[in-house]
């Protein structure tokens, strides 16, 4: 049995004899039973999350010439995965540009991650894009309350100089009003603090020679970056590392619900 989306990349169902035949004619040298039963994996479980999608879903009358060969491209890395779980991520990254397209260069480069990456790796970069989201809020409040922070000095200067007309009313709200600001960015950035802290837990866990290889190779992968590198405020934590485009993208092709 031959899957339909196979078929329908041939072009030739009776040809299509087999996924066996399949990856043969797409790969040449594929040769192997274990690279077969690879890619019928990916293939057919591709299946399994399109009808999931939508159970009338046709990928001969759906698909564009870019998403075969995109599909080409990830059976080639299926035939060399050495783990489920990484074709798992070929299948989730496929199924994610059919139903939900981003731009072909970067969905190549997802499939390219999808067995570059080991599961841990995965889980490191899952935890930071995750933990991202609130990071950019709280980052984004805090550069705010600093801006009012900045702008009231020269309010409190004006108020409290010896030839300042405030009253002792304007000046009494005036400092009710600087507490609860100050309480206000205590309070963020205790937040700010406990959402870094998970990332420092999960970094805990691994010992340090092992987290250094897995880290510096997202960075290299141009995953994540250091925001404050050749800056004086640079500390080196890692913990305060940020995402990237390409990092958020991959990761929502992961995560995203097939139902």
């Amino acid at each position: 049995m031959v899957p339909g989306i196979a078929a329908a990349l041939i072009g030739d169902p009776v040809y299509a004899q087999g996924v066996a035949t399949f990856t043969l004619e797409i790969l040449g040298h594929a040769q192997s039973e274990t690279k077969i039963k690879r890619v019928e994996s990916l293939l057919f479980g591709l299946e399994e999350l399109l009808k999931k999608h939508d159970p009338k879903f046709e990928f001969e009358k759906s698909s564009s010439q870019e998403v075969r060969d995109l599909l080409e491209t990830a059976i080639i890395n299926a035939s060399r995965a050495n783990t489920e779980s990484k074709i798992e991520r070929l299948r989730k990254v496929v199924f994610g540009h059919i139903v939900d397209p981003q731009p072909y260069d970067y969905t190549t480069r997802y499939l390219d991650l999808g067995v570059r990456l080991n599961d841990d790796q995965v889980l490191i970069l899952k935890m930071f894009v995750e933990t991202e989201v609130d990071l950019h809020d709280l980052r984004e409040k805090l550069k705010d309350l600093r801006i009012i922070s900045e702008n009231a000095k020269d309010v409190e200067l004006a108020m409290f100089a010896s030839d300042s007309k405030a009253s002792s009313k304007q000046k009494e709200v005036f400092k009710y009003k600087k507490d609860i600001h100050k309480k206000e960015m205590e309070n963020t950035e205790f937040d700010f603090e406990s959402v870094v802290n998970k990332r420092r837990r999960m970094i805990s866990k691994y010992p340090e020679d092992e987290f250094q290889f897995l880290f510096n190779d997202l960075r290299v992968l141009g995953l994540i970056y250091n925001p404050a590198e050749g800056r004086a405020s640079n500390t080196g934590d890692q913990a305060y590392y940020q995402c990237t485009a390409l990092a958020n993208g991959f990761m929502k092709y992961l995560s995203e619900d097939s139902g």
